[in-house]
Formats: structure tokens, C-alpha cells, sequence
């Protein structure tokens, strides 16, 4: 299985940050920052998804064992960060620190191997405008197939009235849902025109399972969440089939980095 890294890109102002200096003045404030900075490590691979797990009866007890902190100092750094803005409730049991995915570097070996292949200096140049060409054709395919997909799909039945609304198969999304997120889990996606998105909306993306919007910046809430995943799960077999196409394009593109080392 691949491997991925992720760190976390501390800004030069972090500290200078009036939320920060804000903390710090608090009695015991630089432990209080310690234990924010802990848990914005913790949440570094699940794009600052916070979820409490129930492995402890509440979410300060549980972070507490995860950050090997006292229990008080975690409640106070939790209270602190949701009255100023950094913290978010998505789901009863899930939770956005706001300015995590924004600090979040990540990379792939199999990208650090494509990497090192591009910079060798003895590359055949049309072979080298052929993998450019590929990728840019690829791109290209994988906007105009998004595009046909969502032209597809029929309207919400959110829209519809309320009786309605009682036949969804909650089960079945919520296992689409689960599919979709573990086959492809940064899928991007556009809703351009649709369910009153305007055509110059920037469009979607998932992480760590939910929905977060690239016009926003924010993972939207928890209604228009699953306004969204219904329209999607309408047209799920082209979507499965367009994310298995895109897996293949990447495995070749891996053999070919390995294959070339």
C-alpha cells in the first residue's frame, strides 16, 4: 500500500495571531497553545476532522487520553477555540478545526518517485511531451465526464414535498457514501447550475468523508451535505465507473514512475 506524509505548515504569524496571543494570556495560556497545536496534529490526515470515537464517555476525556493532557486544560482550550470560530460542529460526533486543512501539506511516495523521475536530466523530450499531453488530456476527460454526470442527474428529491421524503434509502447513501470516500477520498466534483448552485461556482471535494466546498472553503453543513450526496447517489454507477477509470490512469502512471526509478 502506498504511502502518504503529512505535516503540518506552521505560518511565520502563528504566534502574532490575536486569536494565539488571545490564548496565551489566559492563566496557563502556553499550555493551553500546546494543547491546540496537538490537536491540530492529531487531525492532520483526516483534513482537520475531529471525531470522537466513544472510546471514553466524552469527547474532553477522550482527547485527553489521545494528547496525554489533563482533562480541565482540554475543556478550556475546546470552549476557547468553538466561541472564537476555530472550532465547528459538522455531526454529532465530528468536528472541523477550521484552520487546519489550509496548514496541511501531504504527498504520496508514488508522487515523490514521479518527482525524482522528472528531474532526471537525460529524459527523452518527446516522451516527456507525451506524458504532458496525457495528463492534460486526462484532466480535460475527467471535467468533461464530471460535467456529463451532473447533467444526468435528476433533481432532489429534497425539493420534493415532504411525503416524499420518507421513501429515501438512507442506508443505501450512507453505503454509497462509504464507498465513494474509500475508493477516492479527495474526488473533486462540480454542481455548476444544479440544486441552485450558480455556473460560476468553484465546486466540491471530499475529505475525510464529508463534503467540503471549494468556493467556501468550509465543509458545508449538515443539510446541504446530504442534499448532495442524494443527488449524487442518483447517478452512482457512472461515478463509480469514472473514479475506477481515473484509479487505473494513476496505477499506470505509478508503474511507469517505478518501472523508470
Amino acid at each position: 500500500m502506498a504511502k502518504k506524509y503529512y505535516w503540518l505548515k506552521l505560518p511565520s504569524n502563528f504566534f502574532v495571531d490575536p486569536k494565539i496571543k488571545k490564548l496565551r494570556k489566559i492563566a496557563g495560556g502556553d499550555t493551553y497553545v500546546i494543547i491546540f497545536l496537538k490537536m491540530m496534529l492529531l487531525v492532520i490526515n483526516t483534513n482537520g476532522i475531529l471525531e470522537f470515537e466513544g472510546i471514553e464517555k466524552t469527547l474532553e476525556d477522550e482527547l485527553s487520553l489521545k494528547l496525554d493532557e489533563d482533562e480541565n486544560n482540554v475543556k478550556v482550550v475546546l470552549a476557547f477555540l468553538s466561541s472564537n470560530g476555530e472550532l465547528e460542529e459538522v455531526s454529532d460526533e465530528a468536528f472541523l478545526l477550521q484552520r487546519v486543512p489550509d496548514l496541511v501539506g501531504k504527498e504520496g511516495d508514488s508522487a515523490e518517485r514521479v518527482r525524482r523521475l522528472r528531474d532526471k536530466k537525460k529524459v527523452e523530450l518527446l516522451h516527456c511531451n507525451d506524458i504532458v499531453t496525457e495528463c492534460n488530456d486526462d484532466v480535460t476527460q475527467r471535467k468533461r465526464k464530471i460535467e456529463d454526470i451532473e447533467k444526468d442527474i435528476k433533481p432532489s428529491l429534497l425539493l420534493s414535498p415532504s411525503p416524499q421524503r420518507s421513501t429515501l434509502d438512507l442506508k443505501s447513501i450512507k453505503s454509497f457514501r462509504e464507498q465513494l470516500s474509500n475508493l477516492c477520498p479527495t474526488l473533486e466534483f462540480s454542481l455548476c447550475g444544479k440544486l441552485g448552485y450558480s455556473n460560476e461556482h468553484k465546486g466540491f471535494c471530499l475529505k475525510s468523508g464529508y463534503i467540503y466546498s471549494l468556493q467556501t472553503k468550509q465543509l458545508v453543513d449538515r443539510n446541504e451535505s446530504f442534499e448532495i450526496w442524494q443527488h449524487l447517489f442518483q447517478q452512482k454507477n457512472e461515478i463509480f465507473k469514472y473514479v475506477n477509470t481515473q484509479i487505473q490512469n494513476q496505477n499506470k502512471e505509478e508503474n511507469y514512475a517505478n518501472n523508470n526509478q
